[in-house]
């Protein structure tokens, strides 16, 4: 296969910074907050015996920036990292965030955790590499840089959809590299509802507020900065809609809303200073959900409905008329969680995939 011309650029975006959200408070992300193969947020807190991350970004190659980034602003160790949810662009970097401090404490809650160990992540060795599953994940990375050759071969696309495909050229080439030595660290403490990481300053309780984007999702919420890390349950400038929970999503994120924060904290894109965009979330759920399900109880079959479904207008209010952002719209958003709007009408339990 040959390899792209050169890594992703600056203006990729695809390497992660560290910003400061409050004192003692930085958040680790990608500049360029949409990318094909993302890497999930990472919330760096700082207590008084040590530093609490929220997530642990997407592959071995981005845990070992993540340990540089934090140790470019705290000297003290990493002595636990929470996990949102099981899906590998926010648990896959934690391989090197464990060698780098062996005694970090891992917790998510019950259901995720499960999800790490079991079928869901069944496709990643656990614990230490394995060259046979290492192997079939190239393959299939070998498939999504055959499927960007493919489209960058389309003569018809806009130019925004010309420059995406070629960015995420550059961007598979770098995470081939980012994603040697694969495997999963399993949690090591999990809870069901609530648990406080207390400190005097900057406490933290993480919390399941119900099912939303996966079953098991975590939160964290910061009550003297009154920031709230949501994990997937907030994500933009897209939302993640792939295995969803429609109606408990939209009262998971209710529940958030009722804290009042200061500050959100997504999980992909960059920190937010008020409720907006969440409530635009809200409302898209709300009207996906509104659109599906009368063409659900008349009888037509999920791929039926996911063709009639219109959300144009939606769409447009997020993406505007960016094409390349346009398709990933369409792609993240309106066809799977159509697909989750359905099973929910039809009754069909909503299953979680592989990550």
């Amino acid at each position: 296969m040959p390899a792209p011309d050169r890594a992703p650029t600056e203006a990729d975006g695809y390497f992660q910074r560290i910003s400061r959200i409050d004192d003692g408070v930085w958040v680790i992300a990608q500049p360029q907050p949409f990318q094909v193969q993302p890497i999930g947020n990472v919330t760096v807190i700082e207590q008084a015996d040590g530093l609490v991350l929220i997530d642990a970004g997407g592959s071995p190659g981005a845990g070992r920036r993540i340990v540089e980034l934090v140790r470019s602003v705290s000297d003290k160790p990493v002595k636990a990292v929470a996990i949102s949810h099981w899906h590998g662009d926010h648990v896959l970097g934690l391989s090197a965030i464990a060698r780098e401090w062996p005694g970090v404490q891992v917790i998510a809650t019950d259901v995720t955790a499960s999800h790490l160990a079991g079928r869901s992540m069944k496709a990643y060795p656990k614990g230490a590499p394995d060259a046979a599953l290492q192997a079939a994940f190239d393959q299939r990375l070998d498939g999504a840089d055959g499927f960007v050759r493919d489209m960058l071969a389309k003569p018809e696309l806009a130019a925004t959809e010309r420059a995406g495909f070629e960015a995420a050229q550059r961007l598979f080439h770098q995470y081939r590299d980012d994603t040697r030595d694969l495997y999963v660290v399993v949690p090591t403490r999990t809870f069901s509802e609530r648990l406080r990481l207390d400190d005097a300053k900057r406490p933290v309780e993480l919390w399941h507020p119900g099912r939303g984007n996966t079953d098991g999702d975590l939160v964290a919420w910061l009550p003297k900065q009154r920031a709230m890390v949501t994990g997937d349950l907030v994500v933009a400038p897209i939302p993640f809609g792939f295995n969803a929970y429609p109606a408990q999503w939209a009262r998971s994120l209710a529940a958030l809303k009722a804290k009042r924060p200061a500050v959100w904290i997504p999980g992909h894109g960059a920190p937010m200073r008020d409720a907006g965009y969440v409530d635009r979330e809200i409302e898209l759920i709300d009207r996906t959900r509104a659109a599906v399900a009368p063409l659900a109880k008349a009888g037509l079959t999920m791929e039926q409905t996911r063709a009639k479904v219109d959300l144009s207008a939606e769409r447009a209010g997020f993406v505007g008329d960016d094409a390349w952002l346009s398709r990933w719209f369409d792609r993240y958003w309106t066809q799977p969680f159509s697909d989750a709007a359905y099973r929910e009408a039809t009754g069909q339990p909503i299953e979680q995939g592989e990550g």
